[in-house]
């Protein structure tokens, strides 16, 4: 039987449509330096590291769709720590990203990681928080040098296009924070106005509590959503990300957005904040926040 035309083209619409449909798994983890000098309850990172990388692993394994895509958003990962943790995930992954006191390998990373046989790269960049973000600096008044990591993501196996931001907002000033992700988004819009119009995925510790400095002043634009906002289902009993390195937890800081908000390009199933507890060792002072969204 011979279908008609009009028939055929709705059901070539309707393979591309689908075949843009893309699950993906976000993770945003705080991973905690590799200090030398411990707070109580902190282990050295050779004793932290091994239920670190395997909890990303089982995070990557057990994302609800098989075909899920995964992007990992990490902050205060010092070059050795970066090598062990891909050392750990496997010869696919790689990273985006440079050290924020020289813009290679000095000081702390803020490093999107991803599979390179799943996802290509097609930008990145990587800009500080300052009023001088094409150049190594701090911005008012941070305690320390503040960047943001932008890529431009394209699924291998459909095609699909998105956006990852990474960022970790100063523990100093909150001028700093506000301003700084300012300087995030405006990154971002830019980055859409060139390669979009994209669905964007931003992930980061704020250091700053919901309705508090720089998640007020992200939240106000109205660009993106967070997760705890959306209607997704909450797993698990956690509530906060920072823990101190205790069991209790102390704040909510560390968060997943995506959006933009006004364009509905993502669906957000649910989320949850992991343990930071394995086999009596707090593998880092934050818990790590997983996230499933589809890209519509």
């Amino acid at each position: 039987m011979k279908l008609p035309a009009v028939f055929v083209g709705f059901l070539a619409i309707a393979d591309v449509v689908m075949a843009a449909s893309l699950p993906l798994r976000v993770i945003s983890h705080n991973i905690r330096y590799a200090a030398t000098s411990r707070e109580t309850n902190e282990r050295p990172w050779a004793e932290r590291r091994t239920g670190l990388i395997n909890q990303l692993k089982t995070s990557i394994a057990n994302a609800p769709s098989a075909s899920a895509a995964t992007v990992i958003g990490l902050q205060e990962v010092l070059d050795a720590q970066l090598n062990d943790i891909k050392s750990g995930l496997g010869s696919p992954w790689t990273h985006i990203g440079f050290g924020r006191d020289d813009g290679a390998k000095a000081g702390e990373y803020n490093p999107i990681l991803y599979r390179t046989d799943v996802l290509r790269l097609v930008y990145s960049e990587q800009k500080w928080l300052s009023p001088t973000p094409d150049q190594v600096s701090f911005g008012w008044g941070a305690g320390s040098r503040r960047v943001v990591v932008i890529g431009v993501f394209e699924h291998a196996a459909t095609g699909a296009r998105f956006l990852h931001a990474n960022t970790h907002l100063d523990n100093v000033s909150s001028q700093a924070r506000s301003e700084g992700i300012r300087v995030a988004l405006a990154r971002v819009r830019a980055v859409q106005a060139q390669y979009g119009p994209l669905g964007v995925t931003l992930t980061g510790d704020f250091n700053s509590e919901p309705d508090g400095d720089a998640y007020a002043t992200l939240a106000g634009t109205g660009y993106l959503t967070e997760m705890w906002n959306s209607g997704a289902t909450r797993l698990g009993t956690n509530q906060l990300t920072y823990t101190g390195f205790s069991t209790t937890g102390v704040s909510r800081i560390d968060f997943v957005w995506f959006g933009p908000a006004s364009e509905n390009r993502y669906s957000a199933s649910q989320f949850e904040f992991l343990t930071d507890y394995i086999d009596g060792v707090f593998i880092s002072d934050h818990r790590a926040v997983v996230a499933d969204l589809t890209l519509l």
